[in-house]
């Protein structure tokens, strides 16, 4: 039997809903003001202008380098802080 290495590849010819879905969170995700924001910054440039890498000694990384800087924009876009219920 044949490993299936990438769904979108076959995603296309199966008759499941949940692709519809998909591809329709997909699209309203783009035109959604945080897509429009996600869509400005450079985020491969900016990790590595800060010189995050995704080879380092240590544990491995949930997050790729770009993601670790959408999520920093993420927060901010929220005003997420776990500092905030501090002070």
């Amino acid at each position: 039997m044949a490993k299936i290495q990438n769904i979108s590849e076959i995603h296309p010819t199966l008759g499941f809903t949940e692709f519809d879905i998909l591809e329709k969170y997909r699209k309203s995700f783009k035109e959604s003001e945080l897509g429009r924001l996600y869509s400005v910054f450079p985020f491969d440039s900016i990790s590595k202008e800060v010189g995050l890498s995704q080879h380092r000694l240590g544990r491995r990384s949930c997050f790729t380098p770009s993601a670790k800087i959408a999520l920093m924009v993420l927060k901010a876009y929220i005003g997420f802080s776990v500092f905030r219920d501090i002070y």
